[in-house]
């Protein structure tokens, strides 16, 4: 399967995402409230996009490490909400924030992030 065509559109507004079979929303916590969200801020964010059924679901959750390990794409890239290129698949809404929260956590309980345009950790 190549980047290219690991993700696709679907009826109810995600992004389906073949590699993992899971679905994506195409925007973040800043397209879709216009602002930038702390880790609390993003815990109430999840809660408030299960509560409306964001994308026909109410099960959403952060990714994991090694789902956004994948997410990042070197062979892909449309601009972030700065202008520079973030390495993600254009199927995602322009504009975005240029690194990515998982639910997982390091050794020492840091939530571990990457970041879009780089790839680093």
């Amino acid at each position: 399967m190549t980047s290219e065509n690991r993700f696709h559109d679907n009826p109810s507004g995600a992004i389906t995402d073949t590699k993992f079979n899971l679905q994506w929303l195409p925007k973040d916590s800043w397209q879709d409230l216009g602002k930038w969200l702390d880790w609390e801020g993003m815990l109430a964010y999840r809660r408030l996009v299960n509560q409306f059924y964001a994308g026909g679901a109410s099960d959403w959750r952060f990714p994991t490490k090694e789902e956004i390990l994948a997410f990042h794409l070197d062979d892909l890239c449309q601009n972030d909400f700065e202008g520079q290129e973030a390495h993600i698949h254009p199927l995602f809404v322009r504009k975005c924030a240029y690194y990515m929260w998982s639910g997982d956590t390091d050794e020492n309980g840091r939530i571990f992030r990457i970041n879009l345009r780089t790839g680093e950790t």
